[in-house]
């Protein structure tokens, strides 16, 4: 509590005003202001009792000079200052309160007999008594007080001189040291006499700094141009190659109707057109998925898909040596209620993808590659809005449930898009029908799910790899029960400790039902468990 509260009021002291990141009290302000200030971060609840000695430094009479600047303060806040008789009362006392301070400063210094033990003592007593110290000759200095701004000024210097960031505190110094002679009358406002030497600090060194630099004798040469355009090139390309792989995805959308610029932001010009909301796109060198550290990324998926393992491993296996993630088409096959759609899931979040699941079931069209701009509803290709939402040229795109995708080609068929997609040379450069300009989606990922190969197109099986996932096994139960619980919670907005995983008997229960098979069916399970939990605990 001590060091949390003596660090916050390092954010208020003398110092934090002489280098310019507290503001200095205006002409308008109280004169007591930062006195107010740090005693409201030292003191926020109430006046410092001998309870908190450990708080001020373990010292009776340090503890004193903080009682008595908080009486001070106390008397002139709420407007108090505007009173003659309170503000000339105040100002005596600080004019005290700064004459004990650095007496007991000058003693600290003097004494030269101190064992370890009591100098680490000394240096927090140094501490309390600089803030106290700055806080009174800060309003002093307000006061138009020549001790007051002698200290200021001396504080100044010495940060000058000692402080790591010194330069800081010129201006304060300059400004400091120049001959002011100011008149307060107790009940007005403060002069700002911190506010002005600063002001004039900041201008006499901006004016020595001009007045010392030299002005170009001639213009600059066409080959120190050239030298410069080819550094600020040469710069450019190391930094794109420390921020990692990229991929221009869009290379322009100058040829499209509107005023948008390439890389503009959306709705520069009226209305919404095709051209508006792909310029922020257009000409962008968008990041690629760093490949990860595969032995890490096997373990934990492996820990939540341990019938998968092989499955996993055929995966990951192309991944080694590439620059960026990139998976080949793939199509997982298994039997309903195997978990296809979330292993594909969880295989995009563990390689750092965007993950975006494109549901097959009776769609019988050929929409997924992206409507002409003539149709009122045209809209970009699927992979393609993918990589606009992620802002990332590498994301996965999964087909769930391919093979009941519709078959007849009245509007075109689902399959024909995924082979044009998925065919590396075609992808490279493919012509979007919305944007009537070639794309680069090379760096999309493709994986699908089925419950069957049969009636899946030939030439589509020929494109795609086919790994059969095994049954779900009892020896899986572990593992599938913590991860359908981390989904159940992060459905409902939980907790772990709202929603602990299942105890002993609630585990044993679900071993007796489950004997392997279908995620779906040990889902319900759970659910069931956990709702007899509620149950439960309500009647108790």
């Amino acid at each position: 509590m001590k060091n949390t509260s003596r660090g916050a009021a390092s954010a208020v002291t003398l110092d934090a005003v002489l280098n310019g990141t507290l503001p200095p009290p205006s002409r308008h302000d109280s004169p007591f202001r930062l006195l107010e200030l740090i005693l409201t971060v030292r003191c926020p609840r109430d006046r410092p009792r001998r309870r908190d000695l450990l708080r001020f430094g373990d010292d009776d009479g340090v503890l004193g000079l903080w009682q008595a600047a908080w009486s001070t303060a106390e008397d002139v806040r709420d407007k108090g200052w505007t009173d003659p008789r309170r503000a000339h009362t105040g100002y005596v006392r600080l004019l005290a309160l700064l004459e004990t301070c650095e007496r007991r400063l000058q003693e600290l210094d003097e004494r030269l007999d101190l064992e370890p033990d009591d100098l680490e003592d000394a240096v927090v007593l140094r501490v309390e008594l600089e803030q106290l110290a700055g806080a009174a000759a800060g309003c002093l200095a307000e006061c138009g007080d020549v001790a007051g701004r002698d200290y200021c000024r001396e504080r100044a210097a010495y940060q000058v001189e000692h402080g790591l960031d010194g330069h800081r505190y010129a201006s304060a110094l300059v400004g400091l040291s120049a001959d002011a002679r100011y008149t307060w009358r107790p009940g007005n406002p403060g002069l700002g006499a911190l506010a002005s030497a600063l002001q004039s600090g900041d201008a006499t060194i901006h004016h020595s700094v001009r007045a010392s630099s030299p002005e170009p004798d001639e213009p600059e040469t066409a080959w120190l141009t050239e030298a410069r355009a080819k550094s600020a090139r040469e710069k450019a390309e190391r930094e794109r190659a420390a921020a990692g792989p990229s991929l221009v995805v869009l290379a322009s959308v100058e040829h499209l109707p509107g005023s948008a610029e390439n890389g503009s932001k959306a709705g520069r010009s009226t209305g919404s057109t095709a051209r508006t909301e792909w310029a922020p796109l257009a000409g962008k060198a968008l990041p690629l998925a760093r490949v990860p550290d595969l032995a890490e990324a096997r373990a934990t998926l492996v820990s939540e898909f341990p019938d998968d393992a092989s499955v996993i491993d055929a995966i990951l296996v192309p991944l080694a040596g590439r620059s960026f993630v990139h998976l080949p088409p793939t199509l997982l096959l298994g039997p309903p209620g195997t978990g296809k759609s979330r292993l594909t899931r969880r295989l995009g979040e563990v390689l750092g993808l965007a993950v975006t699941v494109y549901s097959c079931g009776g769609v019988a069209d050929s929409s997924l590659i992206g409507t002409s701009r003539q149709w009122s509803t045209g809209r970009a290709t699927v992979p393609l809005q993918a990589i606009k939402q992620a802002g990332a040229a590498s994301v996965l795109v999964v087909l769930d449930e391919l093979s009941r995708a519709g078959t007849r080609s009245d509007n075109g068929r689902l399959v024909d898009g995924v082979l044009a997609l998925t065919e590396a040379e075609t992808s490279r450069r493919y012509q979007d029908p919305f944007l009537e300009c070639a794309t680069d989606l090379s760096a999309v990922s493709w994986l699908a799910t089925s419950n069957t190969t049969a009636g899946l197109d030939p030439a589509l099986l020929s494109r795609f790899r086919v790994l059969e996932l095994d049954p779900r096994t009892p020896a899986s139960l572990p593992s599938l029960t913590a991860a359908i619980l981390r989904d159940i919670r992060a459905e409902r907005g939980l907790d772990e400790v709202w929603l602990p995983a299942l105890d002993e008997e609630e585990a044993g229960v679900l071993a007796e039902n489950w004997q392997g098979g279908s995620v779906r069916v040990l889902r319900r399970l759970i659910e069931t468990v956990l709702a007899s939990r509620e149950t439960l605990a309500t009647r108790n």
